[in-house]
């Protein structure tokens, strides 16, 4: 009976944490193509409906006509390039509708059944008002770029998007501890206490992908197209513009893009060390194997930042970096949640 609660709460938490996934690249590819302001309302239900008329579509677009964005950047577009950017807009809302009933059907099934134990009651309000919150937070988001600027505030997108990597993540610790019940797998101490190391870098890459939505959101991933210099410089020239260092940190978007790229260094050296124990402790002989795909996950991350800095941003390799970077926060969460779930010998 117990393996039946867990297999049914594995199907439960896997397709949530593929729709988490596939809502972060939807939402990526959304904020690339300058979708995120076409629809200048929020109907959390109504705005469910598709415009199928030719009058439905010129009411939406005379909308849209009325804000900065289309006035000072987007002037000259047509009814029919509008209709491609409000159908990511659209997509991206209706996706997340869709995970709501992904996640509250089968819920209740569950409620029902009598299958929720009272330990899984923390992840499961957790991840449920982190869902309600994400989607008052879309809308407080694209608000900001509705009057007086063409585009939305990096403070608010950077707030969506982590919280979105929160619910990947707390959803994933939750699938981690339910397939970790009655496991009779037991890790030494000194294994265990090796956790701390990974939750280092766990946190470190947390910060860079939150820090990541400062480059998009400032634009400063397209102010150099040159690495590992700027242009000709070292560092930026203008890398404290602002009057003060908080002002530069989450504004200058010359210090924003050379603190995202150092703090990359320090990743990679926080990585190393890792590696370094894992290959020279013989305990830990069970996660060469995938140490050496973060290893990979890694270098491919910093390969993908480079090739975009030099071809300036195509859509294709910044999506790709996105993706990249869900996986390399699932493995770390996984192989924290591992370690942190797992019983010691006495």
């Amino acid at each position: 009976m117990i393996s039946n609660k867990i297999n049914i709460f594995s199907l439960w938490l896997i397709s949530l944490i593929l729709c988490v996934i596939a809502i972060i690249l939807i939402g990526g590819y959304t904020r690339i193509s300058d979708s995120g302001l076409s629809i200048t309302e929020w109907k959390p239900i109504t705005g469910v409906l598709f415009p199928l008329s030719q009058s439905a579509w010129e009411i939406e677009f005379n909308k849209y006509k009325l804000i900065d964005e289309f006035k000072l950047v987007n002037s000259l577009m047509t009814l029919e390039e509008f209709k491609f950017i409000y159908f990511w807009e659209w997509f991206h809302r209706f996706f997340a509708r869709f995970i709501g009933l992904v996640f509250v059907f089968p819920l209740i099934y569950l409620v029902y059944k009598k299958l929720v134990i009272k330990s899984d009651l923390l992840y499961i309000i957790t991840i449920g008002l982190l869902g309600m919150m994400q989607a008052v937070i879309g809308w407080y988001m694209v608000k900001s770029g509705l009057v007086d600027r063409v585009d939305v505030s990096q403070y608010r997108l950077s707030f969506h998007l982590i919280t979105a990597f929160l619910i990947l993540g707390v959803t994933l610790r939750f699938y981690v501890k339910k397939n970790m019940l009655n496991n009779n797998v037991f890790v030494s101490k000194e294994e265990k206490n090796e956790n701390k190391f990974f939750l280092l870098l766990l946190v470190f890459t947390f910060f860079q992908i939150f820090y990541g939505a400062y480059v998009s959101g400032t634009h400063s991933g397209l102010l150099y197209n040159t690495w590992p210099n700027y242009n000709e410089n070292i560092i930026p020239i203008n890398i404290f513009e602002k009057d003060s260092f908080l002002a530069n940190f989450f504004e200058n978007g010359d210090f924003i893009i050379f603190f995202h790229r150092t703090f990359a260094a320090v990743l990679t050296v926080v990585l190393i060390i890792i590696n370094y124990r894992i290959f020279t402790k013989e305990f830990l002989f069970k996660y060469r194997t995938i140490i050496l795909i973060l290893d990979i996950l890694f270098i491919i991350q910093m390969l993908l930042g480079i090739f975009m800095t030099f071809f300036n941003i195509p859509w294709h390799l910044a999506l790709l970096h996105q993706g990249n970077s869900i996986f390399i926060f699932m493995s770390l969460v996984y192989l924290h949640s591992y370690l942190n779930f797992v019983r010691a010998k006495l």
